[in-house]
C-alpha cells in the first residue's frame, strides 16, 4: 500500500517540523533572557544581541538565523564590508588596477557600442509624440517619392494628421566673409507644424507661405548656423541674407537640439519647398510638377488611434489610383512604412545590422574582461584560503564570508563601470564632434544620455555579481581544518579547475576578436585594389555649382570652357575633363532605360541605369579604360544626334550585346533614339558592395549642367595641384564657391566609410582583447608558479633538470591554449559569415588570417608566460623548502 507509506511519511514530516519548532522557541526564550542578562550588566544592545547569540553558538530560528548572516538588520554590518573592503583593495594596488582597468576597457567600449546605437536606433527624434511618425518609402527600397505623388498622397489620405515633404539641397550663402556653399533643406511648408517643434527665436513657416513656386523668400537658421555664421544675432530675425544671389528674410532660429529628420544630416537652414526653382536654379516649377522625378522623401503623422497597418492600406489604396491615372510613371506603385531618421531602411536596415554586430563583439570584449576578472578574483580568493579560514575558526558564519567577498567584488566592478563610464562618455563626445570627410555635412549626435548611464550601471552590477559569485562559492566551501593544517589543495592535474576555464574562455575569445580585426583589415585592403572602373590615383577634383550663383545657360556653358582651358594650361597637367558627378561621390543620378525596338515599355520592365553628363577626354583622366567605339568630342552637342557611351553590362542587361557599339536604345517611352559610340569597363557606380550595373555617359554639351566637378590627372602632388586649381577657377570668377576640393582618393571617403568605420572598430576591440588575453595567461602563469613553489623546490633538489621544470609550467598553460583556439577557431568560423556581410571583401575562411591569428595567440601566450617561467627556473629549492 504505497499511498500508507506516504502518509506515513507525511505524518513523520509534520512531527518533526513540530519537534523543531518547539526547540527553536525554547532556544529563542532562552537567547531573550541572555539578552536581558547582558543587558543588566549595562551591554549596549546590539552587543547584547551578538553576545547571546555567541553564548549559544549562533543557534537561532530561521528567520534570525538569516538576519545574522547576511546582516540585513544592521546598517552598520554593510558599512564594516564596505570599509573591509576598500582597505583591502587599497592595500593592493596593482590587483585593484589591473581588475579595474579591464573592467573599465570592457564597460567603456560597450558604453560607447551603446551610445551609438541608442543615439541612432532608440533615442526618438526631438519633436513632438515622434512614435506617431513614419516614413513613406517604396516597395522596391526607393526613399523617394516624386512631388506631385506627395501633393497626391497628402491630401487624398485619410489616415495622417498630417504629411511633410524635404529635399537635401546645397546652397550659396553670401556673408561679410564672401558667398559659401552650404547645405540646407527644402521642406513644405507645413513641415515644422507637423513635427511640432518650436523656434527659439522668431517663428516658422506654415502652409499658407509655401503655395506657390518663388513666393516664399523666407529661411529658418538652424541654432549651430546662428551662432556660427551670424554670431548668435539677437536681433537676426526679420534681416535679410542672400541665398543663391536672392534676397531672403529669416524668420526664426530653431532649437539647438534639433537638425532636421534625418539623424546623420544636419542642415543649416531650411527654405520652403515652393523656392526650389531659385534653389536650384531651374526655369518655372521644375521638379515640382514632374511626376516621374522622384526627388522628395515623405514624412507623416498618423492621427491618434490609427494603426500602422490601416495607415499603410490607405496609402496603398491611394497608390492604386494613381498606378491607373498615370501608368507610364506610377504603375505598380506600393508604399511601406519605416522609422524615420535614417532615410527610412535605407540607412536603418544597414544602421542595425552592423551597430547591432559591433555590439555583439563589444559584449565579447566585456566577457573577455569579466573572465579576467573572476580569473583574478578566483586566484586571489584561494591566496586569501588562510585567512578566511582564520575567520571561520574563530566563529565567522560562511554566509558572511560570502557577502564580503561579494561587497568587494561588487565595490571593484563599481569602480570599473565609473571608469568605463567616463571613458564611453568621453569617446561618445568626441565622436558626436567628428565630421565625416566629406562635402555634404554628416555627423551624428551620440552624446551619452540616461539610457547609457543605467546600461553602465547595470553592467557594472551584473558583472560583479555573476563573476563575483566563483570566489565567493569557494570562500563558501573553504576546509578551515586542513587549511590550518597545511593541507591546501594544488593546482589540479586531472580535471580543468575554474580559473582553467576562465583562461580558455579567454583564448576563445581573443581569437575571435583577433580574427574579426585581421578579416576586416585584409577586407578593407582589398576594398581599396578593388578595380573601380577608374583610377583615382594621381586626379585632383574641385567643385562648383553655377546654378547657386545666378549663372544662365549661356554664360554657365561659356564658364566651364574657360575653367577647363585655364587647368589645361597648369604645369604638371597631363589631361583635364569635367563633369556633372564622378562615380562612387555622394552626388548618383539613375534614369530608366528600354531596348529601341521596345518603344512602350511598361514601367514596372524598364531597366534602372546610372549616368554621367561628361566633357571629352573624361575617360581618359578617369583612368577608365574605352573598350570598342569611340570618346567624346566638342561636335557632340545639341546640335548633333543623340549619343552615348555605355559600359559592358548596359550592353548586356539592356541591349542584350557583347558589343553594343552601333547598337541603339531609348531614355523613356517614346523618347529619341540613342546610339552607343562607345564602351567602357565596368566599375563601381553608387557602393563597393554593388555587382555590374548597367551605366552610361552622356556628352556634358547635348544638356547644360550647372553642377561641375572638375577633373585633373597630373603629375604634382594634390595639395600642390589643388591650390592651382583654386587660383585658375578664380582668375575666371573670383566669387565662386568651391567645394568638395582635394584629391579623388579623398573624395571616396564616402564609399569607403563603413569599411573604414568597420576596420577601426574591429581593431580596437582585436587590440583589447590581446591586452586582456595577456593579462589573463600571465596571471593564469604567475599563480601557477606562486602555488607550486615547495613542489618545483623539491623536484629542483632532486635534481630536475630546466627542461622539466619548463614543462611542469609551461606543459598545462599550452593545453589551455590549444583547446581555446580550437573553440575559437570554431566561433571565428561563424562569426565570419556575420562579418563578411557587414565588411566589404571580408573571407570567413582565409586560410592566412586563421594561421596568423593561431600564430598569434601562442606567441602571446609564450610571452605572457616568460616571466613566470624565469621565476620558476631561479627558484632557490632550499628557499623553496622554508616556503609557507
Amino acid at each position: 500500500m504505497s499511498w500508507k507509506r506516504h502518509v506515513g511519511k507525511l505524518r513523520a514530516l509534520f512531527a518533526r517540523r513540530k519537534h523543531v519548532n518547539d526547540l527553536e522557541e525554547e532556544i529563542c526564550s532562552h537567547l531573550r533572557l541572555e539578552e536581558q542578562e547582558n543587558l543588566e550588566t549595562g551591554m549596549p544592545p546590539d552587543e547584547a544581541h551578538y553576545a547571546a547569540f555567541r553564548r549559544f553558538g549562533n543557534v537561532t530560528l530561521t528567520e534570525e538565523r538569516s538576519r545574522e548572516m547576511w546582516g540585513w538588520n544592521s546598517v552598520e554590518t554593510l558599512l564594516q564590508d564596505l570599509r573591509y573592503a576598500l582597505r583591502l583593495l587599497r592595500r593592493n594596488p596593482g590587483f585593484t588596477a589591473v581588475a579595474v582597468l579591464s573592467l573599465a576597457l570592457g564597460i567603456g567600449v560597450n558604453a560607447v557600442v551603446f551610445s551609438v546605437i541608442n543615439g541612432l536606433l532608440l533615442r526618438p527624434l526631438p519633436v513632438e509624440r515622434p512614435d506617431q511618425l513614419a516614413f513613406l518609402e517604396t516597395k522596391d527600397s526607393g526613399i523617394t517619392q516624386s512631388f506631385p505623388n506627395y501633393r497626391d498622397l497628402r491630401d487624398r489620405n485619410t489616415t495622417f494628421s498630417g504629411l511633410v515633404g524635404y529635399r537635401l539641397a546645397p546652397m550659396e550663402l553670401e556673408s561679410t566673409s564672401g558667398a559659401t556653399r552650404i547645405w540646407g533643406l527644402l521642406a513644405t511648408g507645413n513641415y515644422f507644424d507637423v513635427l511640432g517643434v518650436h523656434p527659439v527665436m522668431g517663428r516658422f513657416f506654415h502652409q499658407a507661405e509655401d503655395l506657390h513656386p518663388g513666393a516664399s523668400p523666407y529661411v529658418v537658421l538652424s541654432y549651430n548656423a546662428w551662432r556660427g555664421r551670424f554670431g548668435a544675432d539677437p536681433s537676426i530675425v526679420g534681416k535679410t541674407v542672400r541665398i543663391s544671389r536672392l534676397p531672403y528674410t529669416v524668420l526664426g532660429v530653431a532649437p539647438p537640439d534639433f537638425h532636421g529628420t534625418e539623424l546623420w544630416y544636419w542642415p543649416e537652414i531650411w527654405v520652403p519647398m515652393m523656392m526650389e526653382p531659385q534653389i536650384e536654379a531651374q526655369s518655372g516649377s521644375g521638379y515640382l510638377d514632374i511626376r516621374d522625378t522622384w526627388d522628395t522623401w515623405v514624412l507623416g503623422r498618423l492621427k491618434p488611434g490609427v494603426s500602422r497597418p490601416g495607415a499603410l492600406a490607405n496609402l496603398n489604396t491611394i497608390a492604386g489610383e494613381l498606378a491607373r491615372e498615370y501608368p507610364n510613371n506610377d504603375q505598380g506603385l506600393r508604399i511601406k512604412l519605416a522609422k524615420p531618421g535614417l532615410c527610412g531602411d535605407y540607412f536603418g536596415g544597414p544602421a542595425r545590422a552592423f551597430t547591432l554586430g559591433v555590439l555583439g563583439l563589444a559584449a565579447l570584449v566585456l566577457l573577455a574582461a569579466c573572465a579576467n576578472l573572476a580569473s583574478l578574483l578566483t586566484a586571489r580568493a584561494a591566496d586569501r584560503q588562510r585567512e578566511i579560514a582564520i575567520r571561520l575558526s574563530i566563529g565567522a558564519k560562511r554566509a558572511r564570508v560570502v557577502r564580503q567577498v561579494l561587497t568587494e567584488t561588487l565595490v571593484l566592478s563599481l569602480a570599473g563601470g565609473a571608469a568605463g563610464y567616463g571613458l564611453g562618455f568621453v569617446l561618445s563626445q568626441a565622436l558626436s564632434r567628428w565630421r565625416a570627410p566629406m562635402d555634404i555635412p554628416v555627423q551624428f549626435d551620440v552624446n551619452p544620455d540616461w539610457r547609457v548611464f543605467l546600461f553602465a550601471c547595470a553592467v557594472s552590477i551584473v558583472a560583479g555579481a555573476l563573476f563575483g559569485c566563483a570566489p565567493a562559492w569557494r570562500a563558501s566551501k573553504t576546509d578551515a581544518n586542513a587549511v590550518l593544517n597545511g593541507s591546501i589543495m594544488s593546482w589540479g592535474r586531472r580535471r580543468l579547475a575554474f580559473r582553467d576555464v576562465l583562461v580558455v574562455l579567454q583564448v576563445a575569445l581573443c581569437f575571435v576578436l583577433v580574427s574579426a580585426c585581421l578579416m576586416s583589415l585584409r577586407g578593407l585592403q582589398q576594398a581599396l585594389n578593388v578595380r573601380l572602373g577608374f583610377d583615382p590615383e594621381g586626379v585632383s577634383v574641385v567643385g562648383y555649382d553655377l546654378g547657386l550663383a545666378a549663372y544662365s545657360e549661356e554664360k554657365g556653358r561659356t564658364f566651364q570652357q574657360r575653367a577647363l582651358e585655364a587647368v589645361k594650361k597648369l604645369p604638371g597637367v597631363r589631361s583635364a575633363a569635367y563633369s556633372n558627378s564622378v562615380p562612387l561621390s555622394i552626388d548618383q543620378s539613375t534614369t530608366t532605360v528600354s531596348p529601341a525596338d521596345k518603344p512602350a515599355l511598361r514601367l514596372s520592365d524598364r531597366i534602372s541605369a546610372h549616368y554621367y553628363q561628361v566633357s571629352p577626354g573624361f575617360f581618359e583622366t578617369m583612368g577608365t579604360k574605352l573598350l570598342a567605339g569611340r570618346d567624346f568630342t566638342w561636335h557632340d552637342d545639341a546640335d548633333s544626334p543623340r549619343v552615348a557611351i555605355v559600359n559592358v553590362a548596359f550592353g548586356r542587361q539592356v541591349l542584350h550585346s557583347e558589343n553594343a557599339v552601333g547598337k541603339y536604345f531609348r531614355n523613356g517611352p517614346n523618347a529619341p533614339l540613342v546610339e552607343v559610340v562607345g564602351v567602357v569597363e565596368d566599375g563601381k557606380y553608387q557602393s563597393l558592395t554593388e555587382s555590374q550595373v548597367p551605366a552610361l555617359f552622356w556628352p556634358i554639351l547635348h544638356n547644360y549642367n550647372s553642377t561641375t566637378t572638375l577633373e585633373v590627372r597630373s603629375s604634382l602632388p594634390a595639395t600642390e595641384m589643388i591650390r592651382e586649381m583654386r587660383r585658375a577657377v578664380a582668375r575666371v570668377d573670383p566669387e565662386l564657391p568651391l567645394y568638395g576640393t582635394g584629391s579623388l582618393d579623398q573624395m571616396l571617403g564616402f564609399a569607403f566609410f563603413p569599411s573604414h568605420a568597420a576596420a577601426i572598430a574591429l581593431s580596437a576591440f582585436g587590440v583589447l582583447a590581446i591586452m586582456l588575453a595577456v593579462t589573463g595567461i600571465h596571471g593564469l602563469a604567475s599563480y601557477a608558479v606562486a602555488r607550486r613553489v615547495r613542489e618545483i623546490g623539491i623536484r629542483m633538489a632532486v635534481g630536475a633538470r630546466p627542461s622539466q621544470v619548463l614543462q611542469l609550467v609551461l606543459g598545462r598553460i599550452a593545453v589551455l591554449l590549444s583547446i581555446g583556439s580550437a573553440i575559437g577557431l570554431v566561433l571565428a568560423l561563424a562569426a565570419g559569415q556575420v562579418l563578411a556581410s557587414v565588411v566589404y571583401a571580408a573571407s570567413p575562411r582565409d586560410p592566412q588570417i586563421l594561421a596568423a591569428v593561431l600564430a598569434t595567440i601562442m606567441l602571446l601566450g609564450l610571452l605572457s608566460s616568460w616571466a613566470p617561467t624565469r621565476r620558476a627556473l631561479r627558484i632557490d629549492p632550499m628557499a623553496a623548502l622554508r616556503y609557507e
